[in-house]
């Protein structure tokens, strides 16, 4: 096991076996490309091998830091050691950078595929910090390799090689959810996509309660939507994007979430500015829950949901057969805001702007429909949201916009 700095070498050796070896040590200048040149050897006498697990193949020959790390932008890493411990099957790795970088992750285990690898990390990339959330699966030795490039880049490159070793593996139903993509959580990627002041920072979102509200301020250029993921539904009775409800106000856009099953859950990001019609992608996050939510969906989103719209009330798009509710809801824009239900519904609107009445739902299996004229000369109505009606009695939401 070698680690290489600037000035120094240091060389571990475990025989597999009691005996005599042989070490020849090659070396060449950090900058050449030409063969390594043989340097001198020892001689190793192994009275009594270590018997423990194999290291994992590592095909960059250093561990630990790259001796020319500094000129790959990095200033100093979070964990100094040749060895890091993972106690608990969980390591946080964090790179200072002198500059904004990119960067990708490998994780090696000799029980490791590499699609169960992917699930085991989740990576960030801020101005002045690359972070790195590592899960492992089983016990034993692990290789995390990171490859950087400067956000002009053309190359990864190796920058470093982590030995970890982990005690107590975390259960695999816990592991990080398939697609997540090098930006997670908030940093370079949503601040060039006119994102800032974050609610969220950090890439992962524990949750007791089973949803949560995700925020940024945006310029007004800017629309922003979202999408929800799962690996495996068991129980979930409606399109996972029907968990998300996505609120564009004056300053800020607000991301609400609410889950109908415990597990882990990826919520993607997408923007587009006024000058393109295609959505891009901005950032992940990770939200992870394990107290058996089982939160009713948002009403269906139609095309005409815009900046400014904000539902008040009902925050769920199951209402309750036979029931009277009450519609409050901002349109800007609108000229007049209808409910089509069992009856036709003409809400009011009020000196703050809302329009608002007390809509009979009907009979169960028909939906109700939140719908709006913008013209008075104009004779169609445009669908903006849409709810199902069903028996029973869901749970309020209570989740705010």
């Amino acid at each position: 096991m070698m680690t290489v700095s600037e000035n120094n070498m240091t060389i571990k050796v475990t025989p597999p076996t009691e005996g005599l070896f042989d070490l020849m040590i090659f070396a060449r200048h950090a900058d050449s490309q030409d063969p390594y040149n043989w340097v001198c050897s020892y001689q190793i006498q192994c009275v009594e091998p270590h018997n423990g697990e194999k290291l994992p193949e590592n095909p960059f020959h250093f561990w630990g830091l790259h001796q020319k790390v500094r000129d790959f932008g990095i200033e100093e890493s979070s964990h100094k050691g040749e060895l890091l411990v993972a106690p608990q099957g969980t390591l946080l790795l964090t790179l200072q950078t002198s500059q904004p970088l990119l960067a990708m992750y490998e994780l090696v285990n000799k029980d490791l595929d590499a699609a169960l690898s992917k699930k085991c990390l989740a990576s960030q990339a801020e101005e002045e910090k690359l972070s790195c959330h590592v899960l492992c699966p089983f016990q034993g030795y692990y290789r995390l390799s990171v490859f950087v490039k400067y956000l002009g880049g053309s190359t990864f490159r190796n920058a470093a090689n982590f030995l970890i070793r982990c005690l107590r593996p975390v259960n695999q139903n816990e592991l990080f959810p398939s697609g997540l993509s090098m930006h997670c959580g908030s940093g370079i990627s949503s601040h060039g996509h006119g994102l800032s002041n974050p609610s969220h920072s950090a890439p992962i979102i524990t949750t007791k309660l089973g949803k949560c509200n995700i925020t940024f301020h945006t310029p007004a250029s800017v629309e922003v939507t979202a999408s929800l993921s799962k690996d495996k539904v068991i129980s979930a009775r409606y399109p996972l994007d029907r968990y998300v409800l996505v609120t564009h106000l004056r300053t800020k856009v607000s991301v609400c979430v609410v889950l109908p099953e415990s597990g882990v859950y990826k919520v993607g990001l997408f923007g587009r500015s006024k000058d393109h019609k295609d959505f891009v992608h901005i950032c992940d996050y990770v939200i992870r829950c394990f107290s058996d939510p089982s939160w009713p969906p948002f009403p269906r989103v139609y095309s005409l949901w815009k900046r400014g719209c904000v539902l008040l009330e009902p925050r769920m798009g199951v209402l309750q057969e036979q029931s009277w509710v009450r519609f409050r809801v901002k349109v800007p824009k609108a000229y007049q805001a209808i409910v089509l239900g069992q009856e036709k519904t003409v809400l009011q609107q009020t000196s703050n702007v809302v329009w608002e009445g007390d809509v009979f739902t009907g009979a169960a299996g028909t939906q109700v429909k939140l719908a709006a004229k913008f013209s008075q000369h104009c004779s169609s109505l445009e669908v903006i949201l849409a709810f199902e009606v069903e028996g029973g009695s869901p749970a309020s939401l209570g989740c705010s916009g």
